[in-house]
């Protein structure tokens, strides 16, 4: 999963020239990325690894990224 999360950041950047700042999971697809990863690395390590914040919504059907400027004012 976390593979696919870069993926998705990669071509984001590719596309639109600027990393993106937001991504979307839905539950299922949270614990399917914790599963993936070593049993002391966090959620919140993962997102500060990826420079992202994150929202979890259970309408989230697949995972995406995107770049908001009220993202970066609140990270900022």
């Amino acid at each position: 999963m976390l593979s696919f999360i870069y993926r998705l950041i990669h071509d984001f950047e590719q596309e639109h020239g600027i990393h993106p700042n937001l991504l979307y999971l839905n539950e299922h697809h949270v614990k399917h990325l914790l599963d993936g990863i070593a049993e002391d690395f966090t959620l919140q390590n993962i997102v500060e690894l990826l420079q992202l914040e994150l929202i979890i919504n259970r309408e989230i059907l697949h995972p995406h990224v995107v770049w908001t400027q009220t993202a970066q004012r609140i990270a900022g």
